[in-house]
């Protein structure tokens, strides 16, 4: 470093900056200037407040020692002590006179309150005596050191309670007790002798007690006093008297002595002004209802008028304020004007009464009588149209008679013993069952049938006639079919069938139609005889709008179906097996879902099984038939079906009723009876779904298995169903179930006369069954499941049936199966449901 540097450095070293500290080197290094803590208290000089002290320091402890120990610019904050000035050295300080310090000053203490610092015997810690000084400092003087002195200026003994001392010593003229009544008075005092003197001798406030006569004010001067300005004295004083009593000193007419009369005076001082024993009082009468009309039996004497009373003694009734001389008469059992007369016709409420004369209770407007109350041979209302015909009426039940019976214009309109007619529109004969109107004749544009299904189109329906139509009808209702095919080609909607025989099978062909057969079905007959096909086949998708109804179907011989297989064998090279089926006999259907109701399905005979052997007969294989469904046969179906007779059909399965592993079938209220086959002579269901209920199975007998039903792998769910007599040549008299098929049944009676158990059971199937009446006479109700009864409601008893063999399968009323089903649910009659196809909800479907 040169000279010059080390100078310059030297004078930055020693020169004072406004914005630097002093002193502050310099590194020799860099020319920098360094921090300088020359009391090592941690602080630089620039930092700390007295950087040669080390105990002051920016965040010391202050302490009380005259510095700023922590560098705040304050002194001993904090850290002093109040002392009070203690001029009398009682320990005790002025609060008024004191000063903070680091050490206690002579002539002060810590501790103030002193409230007389010139006294030391004044001071908080002293006790207060009697020295006119406040000692203990509480603001009071001499408290609880004085006694209290009573003046006595009459020097009597007794003191004036208003003129009293605090003192410590009694003083002169004073005594202890404050008992005078007058300390002007030394004849005043307590326990003093009363004496006539105007003074209260004896201190009990009263003067001159008991020394005294009482003297009245009379101002009046009839020699009774006002008892209220009465005069105490020796002798009688001017315009006094001896006898008070005297009720007006104003009025010398009023006294004891005087007699009272009306004159809004109390003359006998009785209290009482004008009492009613005044002798001059006049006579008044109640008025309990207030109408101002008295009883003259209930009187009052009174110089005026008193509340509730009148002057007047006319009111004929006072307990009934609309009763008086002159009112309005009303229909009220009560002589409302007081006239003697109670409700006669004049009253002004008085009704009209219409004369009723053959007594249907409506009057005839024309013919009247007012009168308060109904008079015989009358009635209050005026709406007969005929009151010569009791018949005739407003609401009346309107009969074919010729006559308006419920009194609305109108003649034999809607007659509850018309007949029904139905509303038909497009004139063409036929009704819509839904607008009718009840009517003693044909109303015009009207029928007698329900056979339309459009009114509005006078080309439905169809009309197939088998007497009237032919082959070149049109259809309509005056030139009829005579084949009911061709109503069916050519309906639109629907087809009416008139009663006959029709010899011929139907194809709905997949036409949603309604086909009917108006007459009933035990009068409509399709006979297919010879066609080689069922009588009614639904096999091109018809839907549940497709309906069949009011028919027998009969002779039918199925939709047949064949089909070969081949197969290696001895005597040639290949054989050929030929396979011939037979479905539905009745009906067949195939994948629709028609809706069949009122129909008999009888006598449709399928080919019995059979198998020609071909070494015998046929060397080049064997031959196959089978028949399914010889009343009705559902493939691949969801039909609803309901009244139904299926009776005395043959097949070599499911003699009255086929369903195939696809179908899901419901009937309702219906008789399957007297059907044969090899398996399901009444009903099999192979594979599919089956719901019955309000069901008769009877008199159905199978070769083999399931006289009335097999059940193969399916699912059959029965509720009020009767099985009756049912048999089977091997398993299952009633019903037979067969590997993983399922039963339920409820409400339903079982009833065998076979030694075939009534229910067998096979594989690996499941039932649940209950509040049942399975019984078999001759063999078990049950095989391969164990027998439930006594359970779930099961019982086994004779049903009792009114004549099975009349085909009457109603209930005896001794039956034991009558309000034996399932509690959960009612016969139409609001009773218990019976077991068997009778009860239940729709208990009298067969009625």
């Amino acid at each position: 470093m040169s000279a010059t540097s080390i100078l310059l450095a030297l004078s930055l070293f020693s020169c004072k900056d406004d914005g630097g500290d002093l002193g502050v080197p310099l590194d020799t290094d860099t020319g920098s200037a360094t921090s300088i803590d020359a009391d090592g208290d941690g602080f630089s000089a620039e930092e700390d407040c007295n950087d040669n002290d080390p105990g002051i320091y920016p965040g010391a402890v202050e302490i009380c020692d005259g510095n700023d120990n922590n560098c705040n610019d304050e002194i001993d904050e904090s850290v002093t002590t109040t002392y009070y000035q203690d001029s009398d050295n009682d320990g005790f300080g002025d609060d008024s006179v004191n000063l903070q310090a680091c050490e206690k000053p002579s002539g002060y203490v810590p501790v103030g309150g002193d409230c007389d610092d010139g006294e030391a015997s004044a001071n908080p810690g002293t006790a207060e005596i009697c020295d006119y000084i406040d000692n203990n400092c509480d603001g009071d003087i001499d408290e609880g050191t004085t006694s209290t002195y009573y003046a006595d200026a009459d020097l009597d003994g007794f003191g004036d309670a208003a003129a009293s001392l605090d003192e410590c010593r009694q003083p002169k003229g004073y005594v202890t007790n404050d008992q005078d009544c007058d300390d002007t008075n030394a004849y005043a005092w307590p326990g003093n002798a009363e004496s006539c003197d105007e003074a209260d001798n004896d201190c009990d406030t009263f003067v001159d007690e008991g020394v005294t006569t009482t003297f009245y004010a009379d101002l009046d001067a009839d020699n009774y006093g006002d008892d209220a300005l009465s005069s105490e004295a020796c002798a009688q004083p001017t315009g006094y008297a001896e006898v008070g009593g005297d009720c007006d000193d104003s009025e010398p007419l009023a006294n004891p002595s005087e007699t009272e009369v009306c004159d809004t005076i109390d003359n006998n001082c009785n209290g009482v002004v004008d009492e009613d024993t005044a002798d001059d009082a006049l006579t008044w009468y109640a008025d309990s209802d207030a109408d101002t009309y008295g009883d003259v039996s209930t009187t009052t004497q009174a110089c005026t008028q008193p509340s509730g009373y009148v002057s007047d003694a006319t009111d004929c009734d006072d307990t009934d304020s609309d009763e008086y001389p002159g009112a309005d008469e009303y229909c009220d059992g009560d002589d409302d004007d007081c006239d003697s007369i109670v409700d006669e016709d004049s009253a002004v409420d008085a009704s009209t009464w219409y004369s009723d004369i053959d007594e249907d209770g409506y009057g005839d407007l024309a013919s009247t009588d007012v009168e308060c109350y109904q008079p015989s041979g009358y009635v209050s209302d005026s709406t007969d149209c005929d009151d010569l015909d009791s018949s005739s009426y407003p609401g009346g039940t309107e009969v074919c008679d010729s006559a308006d019976n419920d009194c609305n214009s109108l003649v034999d309109d809607d007659p509850i013993d018309g007949e029904t007619y139905y509303a038909d529109s497009d004139s063409d004969g036929f009704g819509d069952p839904s607008s009718t109107v009840s009517a003693c004749s044909t109303p015009s544009g009207y029928t007698d049938n329900t056979y339309d299904c459009d009114d509005a189109d006078a080309l439905e329906p169809m009309v197939v006639d088998s007497t009237l139509g032919s082959a070149t009808g049109d259809g309509s209702s005056t030139s009829p079919f005579d084949l009911i095919q061709d109503g069916i080609d050519n309906a639109t909607e629907c087809v009416i069938v008139y009663g006959g025989t029709y010899y011929e099978a139907i194809d709905f062909s997949g036409r949603d139609l309604t086909v009917t057969g108006v007459e009933g079905s035990d009068r409509t007959r399709v006979d297919a005889s010879g066609t080689g096909s069922p009588v009614a086949t639904f096999a091109s998708g018809e839907s549940s709008a497709s309906e069949l109804s009011g028919m027998t179907l009969t002779n039918g011989e199925g939709y047949y179906y064949t089909y070969t297989e081949t197969r290696s064998c001895s005597s040639v090279t290949t054989c050929t097996d030929t396979y011939y089926t037979y479905w539905g006999g009745g009906i067949y259907v195939e994948n629709s879902d028609p809706t069949l109701y009122d129909l008999i399905i009888t006598r449709n005979d399928l080919e019995d099984y059979d198998v020609i052997d071909g070494a015998t007969e046929e060397a080049t294989g064997d031959t196959y038939t089978f028949s399914y469904g010889g009343g009705i046969a559902f493939i691949g179906s969801n039909s609803t079906v309901y009244d139904l007779e299926i009776d005395s059909n043959d097949a070599m399965e499911g003699g009255g009723l086929y369903v195939d592993s696809t179908s899901a079938i419901t009937i309702d209220s219906s008789f399957i009876l007297d059907n044969t086959g090899l398996d399901g002579a009444g009903v099999e269901l192979d594979g599919g779904q089956m719901t019955e209920t309000n069901v008769v199975n009877a008199n159905n007998v199978a070769t083999e298995d399931g006289g009335a039903a097999i059940v193969l792998s399916g699912t059959l769910a029965t509720e009020n169903v009767t099985y009756s007599e049912n048999d089977a040549g091997t398993y299952g008299s009633s019903i037979y179930f067969q590997g993983s098929s399922t039963g339920t049944m409820s409400s339903s009676i079982v009833y065998a006369d076979s030694s075939v158990a009534a229910l067998y059971f096979d594989g690996s199937s499941s039932f649940s069954g209950s509040y049942n009446n399975v019984y078999n006479t001759t063999g078990s109700g049950y095989s391969g499941i164990t027998d439930p009864t006594g359970s779930s409601g099961n019982i086994s008893y004779d049903a009792l049936f009114t004549n099975a063999s009349a085909d009457d399968w109603t209930l005896l009323s001794t039956s034991p199966s009558v309000d034996a089903g399932d509690p959960s649910n009612s016969d139409s009659d609001g009773s218990t449901t019976d077991q068997g196809a009778f009860g239940g909800p729709t208990s009298d479907w067969n009625d």
